[in-house]
């Protein structure tokens, strides 16, 4: 598993580096912490999206166009 720095992940995800620090300070991204150094995995970011990812709710709100139902018009 490849670990990365703050500065590293936040270069990678494109994230600015106080709002990973502020998940990282709520347990939030998943991290180690050695000797004074904080480690995260390379996918923290991704698995965080991944985890929180809201999906849309169909049956509510809007209706779905007919091209996302696989009709043409």
């Amino acid at each position: 598993m490849q670990m990365m720095t703050i500065r590293e992940i936040a270069r990678h995800s494109g994230w600015p580096e106080g709002r990973i620090r502020r998940l990282v300070a709520a347990r939030r991204l998943r991290h180690v912490k050695l000797d004074g150094l904080l480690l995260l995995p390379a996918n923290a970011v991704d698995e965080f999206v991944q985890a929180n990812m809201v999906e849309p709710d169909l049956e509510f709100g809007s209706q779905p166009s007919p091209k996302s139902r696989g009709l043409l018009l």
